[in-house]
């Protein structure tokens, strides 16, 4: 196969605006869903730091009130009544809280709230600056030390200060512990809420976006669609017009008598030779011109397609251009036979058969002498795929998609229109399959042409 230098952006309009159309709806999801996944953790972290600071004032409360209770217990009535166990506080209003009060050892004193709480999992801890934090399904809860204010050396129990010896400390005396937790199920079906607006909001906004993006592309696509559809009805129209003053140039060329033609300031050979590249070359651009058209405006399958054998089809091929190959000793080989399986497609047999003859002839041109070439055909339920396989120079993986534009021949100058490809992947989905490049690497390049298989018509009783 050729090669070229330079890397080519699709030249379909349909193809570019689907590309454009993808990638602005990834990006714009990407920032929804960055936008939505932090605004979502923001008010998630908001949410948990308000339930922390809750429970650091109901803990302070709490604390206040740990001297009285234990206060109560010292006293000989408050001993007779407390003997039977700790006492709850019924109060009807905390049903999502509950609030202990432990003495130095750990012991339940009291407690009020009807919240159900797990045993608590970690040691007690030790400092008021190091409280214990619990979090289980239902709930968080917090655990802090009780304790006196600091009790320095030098002072008298009536609160007057005294020399304070040196060395002298404070002292802190504790009192016990108190734990308060807090149901968190209000703030998790709020957080379920957000989920749910979030996403619901998500997908209203991204099929919004994808409505607007595609009727945006539409309005700012439809005048290059208009100015391709115009060139190529220029095309049509000029190559329609070109070729009758070509022919009759030819017809003219063909004309000269033969005592004129030697004449030293003529170049007869050379005057046919471009004659003939001309009509060539117009005779493709009319071609190309006719299919594009054609895959713009068909809605679906022309009258005139017929179910034929693709096997066939290929196996005439390859007996037609079977001396053209041996000229070189390249060998042409199908597989599998005709004979031994048979492949049912509906199309145009001339149009794929023009499809088929440039791979073949380009396998052919690229090919070195006494190299193969091969057509391996196979099948599924649904699709035929044949993979026309050379043994040229490759093509480069930045220009795998540039050898089906318009003209291009890369580093091949072998004469040819350049118009091959193009042709044959029009063709291709003309008949709503695809012309592309398989492997390719130094010595081996495959072309593969997928088409759909023909659909059996409904049996009718």
């Amino acid at each position: 196969m050729a090669t070229g230098s330079t890397q080519a952006l699709p030249t379909d309009p349909l193809q570019l605006k689907r590309r454009l159309l993808l990638q602005g709806g990834g990006f714009a999801l990407l920032l929804l869903l960055s936008f939505s996944g932090t605004l979502y953790w923001g008010i998630a972290v908001q949410r948990g730091e308000d339930q922390r600071t809750e429970l650091r004032q109901l803990a302070a409360t709490a604390a206040a009130q740990l001297p009285l209770i234990a206060h109560e217990l010292g006293e000989a009535e408050g001993r007779a009544k407390f003997r039977a166990g700790p006492q709850r506080i019924a109060v009807p209003a905390l049903v999502q809280q509950r609030v202990q009060w432990f003495d130095t050892t750990g012991q339940l004193l009291s407690e009020q709230g009807f919240l159900a709480v797990p045993a608590m999992q970690e040691a007690l801890p030790q400092s008021t600056s190091t409280p214990s934090w619990q979090r289980w399904p239902g709930g968080v809860s917090l655990v802090q030390v009780v304790q006196t204010e600091p009790l320095h050396a030098g002072a008298d129990p009536s609160g007057n200060n005294l020399p304070q010896a040196a060395g002298a400390t404070s002292t802190e005396q504790r009192l016990g512990y108190v734990r308060v937790a807090l149901s968190d199920r209000a703030a998790l079906a709020d957080l379920e809420r957000l989920r749910r607006g979030l996403l619901l909001g998500g997908i209203v906004t991204a099929l919004a976006a994808l409505l607007a993006g595609r009727r945006m592309l539409r309005a700012a696509f439809l005048p290059m669609q208009e100015q391709l559809r115009a060139l190529q009805r220029f095309t049509a129209d000029a190559s329609h017009e070109l070729r009758h003053p070509l022919t009759a140039l030819r017809t003219l060329l063909a004309g000269v008598p033969l005592e004129l033609r030697p004449h030293p300031g003529l170049a007869w050979p050379e005057l046919d030779r471009l004659s003939r590249r001309m009509g060539e070359l117009l005779e493709d651009l009319l071609t190309l011109a006719r299919l594009q058209q054609s895959c713009d405006g068909s809605d679906g399958r022309p009258r005139d397609w017929q179910r034929f054998d693709l096997l066939e089809l290929l196996e005439d091929l390859i007996r037609c251009y079977a001396p053209q190959a041996a000229a070189r000793a390249i060998q042409l080989r199908l597989s599998p036979a005709p004979e031994e399986h048979s492949v049912l497609v509906e199309g145009d047999s001339e149009e794929l058969l023009r499809l088929f003859t440039n791979l073949v002839l380009n396998a052919i041109r690229h090919s070195p002498e006494g190299g193969r070439v091969s057509l391996d055909v196979t099948t599924t339920k649904r699709q035929v795929q044949v993979a026309v396989r050379d043994q040229g120079p490759g093509i480069p993986a930045a220009q795998r998609e540039q050898v089906f534009d318009r003209f291009w021949s890369g580093a091949d100058r072998g004469g040819h229109s350049g118009l091959g490809l193009a042709i044959g992947r029009a063709i291709a989905r003309r008949h709503g399959g695809e012309l592309r490049l398989g492997e390719s690497r130094p010595g081996l390049c495959v072309l593969l042409v997928e088409l759909p298989t023909a659909v059996d018509p409904p049996q009718t009783s």
